[in-house]
C-alpha cells in the first residue's frame, strides 16, 4: 500500500521533470540553431576555397528565417591578422570581399576567412562561425596542370579620354598618340585587366621574368583604339553612365613623364581598383613621356590649359552624370586645377555635377596654389577638395630643387593646410622618383579613396587615416 501510495505521489514528479527535460533541451536546440547562412552553401564544404579568380557575387549572407528579430547583431571578419566589423547583414552583402582580399594579400598568403556572428534571440546568445579557406591561383602556371574558372583570363574595360596629342597611326597602340601638340581630338580605348592583378600596380612585361611582350593574361593592356567626332563621343559617354547605378563618372588629368597609353593603363588600374559604378575618363596632354624633359613638359601643359578647360567644360555638360570625380596627379593639377577655377567663372551652375576633387601630389607652386588657384576653387565649386601631399616624393623635391620654392605636394613644415581643402599625409608610403604616382600605386591611398567615393565619409570618419596637427592646424595622416 505504501509502495503504491508512493508510485502514485511521484509520477506527478516524474511528468514535471520530464516536461522540464524537453523544454532545457528545446531551448538548447533553439540557441544552436542557425538563424543565418551563407548564400552560397558551398564554400563551407572542406574541399571548398576562394581564391583571387573566385566569383564574389554570392559571397553574402542570408537569414533563414527573415521574420525573426536579431537583436544586437555583430559580423566580425577576419582575415591574414586583418578585421572587419558589421552591424547589419545588409552592410556586410555591401563589403567588397575581393577587393580587401586583395589589399591585403589574404590570398598569397594563404589561411582561412573567418566569419563570426554573435546575436541574441529572445536574450539568448547564439554564435555562428564560418571559416573558409583562401588559395591563390598563379596565371604563370594556368596550362601547367592548374584548374582555372573558364573564360579569358582578363576583363576589358573602356576608357574614354581626350588629347590633344598627336595621332600617329602606329600599329603598335602603345605609340598610338605621340609626344607633339596637336588639335584636340576624342575617343575610346579598350583596356584589360588580368584576373591575377595586383592592387594599385600596372603589371607590364618584365625581363627578369623573360617576358618580351604584353601577354593580356599578365598584364595591364591596351587592345583596341577608337576615335570618334565630338558629339558622338558625349552623346556614348551619356548612354554609358547612365547604365550606372550611380550615374557616376570620374575624370584622370595625368602628371609629367607619362605618355598617352601609360595614362590609359593607369585610369583603367585605378578604375578597376576603386571597384568604380560608372565610366572613367582621362585628359592626355603632350607630355614628352621623358625624365629628362621636364622643362618640355612644364611648356606643354601650359599650352594645354585651354584645351583642358574645353574637355571640362563639355565633360560636365554633356556626360549626363550626376556625380562626377575629378582627379589630377602630378604637373596635370596645374592643368586641371586652373581649368575648374575658368569653367566656374564662365559656367557656375555646373558646380552641381562635381561630387568631389581630388588633387595628388601637385607640383604647383605651394605659394600660388595657397593664395590664388585653391581660395579660388573652395569658394567658386563649394565642393569637398582632398589634396595628397608627402615629404617622400623626390620628384617633387627634383621641382622644388629647381624652381627654389615649395610644392603644394610637399609635406613638412611648409605643408598647405587650408579652410575647404582636407591635406592627407602620405609620407612613409614607398615613393621612389619613378613611382611618382604614389596616389595610385599604394593600397592604402587606394582604400582611401575608395572610402571617399563608396561612403562619401570625410577625413575624420575614414579608418584609414588618423587626425595630426601642424602650428595647431588640422591635417591627416595615413596610416602605415
Amino acid at each position: 500500500m505504501l509502495r503504491a501510495l508512493t508510485q502514485l505521489f511521484y509520477k506527478p514528479l516524474s511528468i514535471i521533470y520530464l516536461f522540464a527535460i524537453l523544454m532545457f533541451s528545446s531551448s538548447l536546440l533553439a540557441q544552436n540553431n542557425d538563424y543565418i547562412k551563407l548564400q552560397d552553401s558551398t564554400l563551407v564544404k572542406l574541399d571548398s576555397c576562394l581564391n583571387n579568380r573566385s566569383n564574389y557575387s554570392n559571397f553574402k549572407l542570408i537569414k533563414i528565417q527573415p521574420s525573426t528579430s536579431l537583436d544586437s547583431l555583430k559580423i566580425q571578419v577576419a582575415a591574414n591578422y586583418k578585421t572587419e566589423e558589421f552591424q547589419t547583414i545588409e552592410r556586410f552583402n555591401a563589403f567588397d570581399f575581393k577587393f580587401w582580399l586583395l589589399s591585403n594579400d589574404s590570398f598569397k598568403n594563404g589561411g582561412d576567412i573567418e566569419i563570426r556572428i554573435t546575436y541574441l534571440i529572445d536574450n539568448s546568445p547564439i554564435e555562428q562561425t564560418f571559416k573558409i579557406c583562401l588559395t591563390y591561383i598563379d596565371n604563370n602556371k594556368i596550362g601547367r596542370g592548374l584548374t582555372t574558372t573558364e573564360g579569358p583570363d582578363f576583363v576589358k574595360l573602356p576608357i574614354y579620354f581626350g588629347t590633344d596629342r598627336n595621332y600617329t597611326s602606329s600599329e603598335d597602340l602603345n605609340k598610338a598618340f605621340g609626344v607633339e601638340r596637336s588639335k584636340l581630338k576624342y575617343g575610346v580605348v579598350d583596356v584589360s585587366i588580368p584576373h591575377d592583378h595586383r592592387v594599385g600596380e600596372v603589371e607590364t612585361p618584365s625581363i627578369w621574368k623573360f617576358e618580351f611582350s604584353e601577354d593580356p593574361s599578365k598584364h595591364v593592356m591596351l587592345h583596341e583604339i577608337t576615335l570618334l567626332e565630338k558629339q558622338k563621343f558625349f552623346k556614348k559617354l551619356a548612354d554609358d553612365i547612365q547604365k550606372s547605378e550611380k550615374k557616376s563618372t570620374f575624370l584622370f588629368v595625368h602628371g609629367y613623364n607619362t605618355s598617352f597609353s601609360e595614362a590609359a593603363k593607369r585610369t583603367a588600374q585605378i578604375s578597376y581598383d576603386l571597384k568604380f559604378d560608372g565610366k572613367a575618363v582621362f585628359y592626355s596632354w603632350p607630355s614628352q613621356a621623358s625624365t629628362f624633359r621636364y622643362g618640355k613638359d612644364e611648356e606643354n601643359i601650359e599650352w594645354s590649359r585651354k584645351n583642358i578647360k574645353r574637355f571640362l567644360e563639355d565633360y560636365l555638360s554633356k556626360s549626363g552624370a550626376e556625380e562626377i570625380y575629378l582627379v589630377a596627379h602630378s604637373m596635370g593639377n596645374r592643368g586641371l586645377t586652373r581649368a575648374i577655377v575658368e569653367v566656374m567663372d564662365n559656367k557656375p551652375e555646373l558646380r552641381s555635377k562635381i561630387k568631389e576633387i581630388i588633387l595628388a601630389a601637385p607640383d604647383i607652386d605651394a605659394d600660388v596654389f595657397k593664395n590664388e588657384i585653391a581660395p579660388q576653387m573652395v569658394s567658386k565649386t563649394k565642393k569637398p577638395i582632398t589634396l595628397y601631399v608627402s615629404a617622400d616624393d623626390l620628384a617633387l623635391k627634383a621641382s622644388k630643387l629647381l624652381h627654389g620654392n615649395p610644392r603644394a605636394g610637399d609635406a613638412g613644415e611648409k605643408m598647405v593646410i587650408l579652410n575647404g581643402i582636407e591635406t592627407i599625409d602620405a609620407t612613409g608610403i614607398d615613393t621612389s622618383f619613378l613611382s611618382h604616382s604614389y596616389f595610385a600605386d599604394t593600397n592604402s591611398i587606394i582604400s582611401d579613396i575608395f572610402d571617399i567615393i563608396q561612403s562619401g565619409q570625410r577625413a575624420l570618419k575614414r579608418k584609414s587615416l588618423y587626425l595630426a596637427k601642424l602650428k595647431n592646424e588640422i591635417y591627416w595622416k595615413v596610416k602605415q
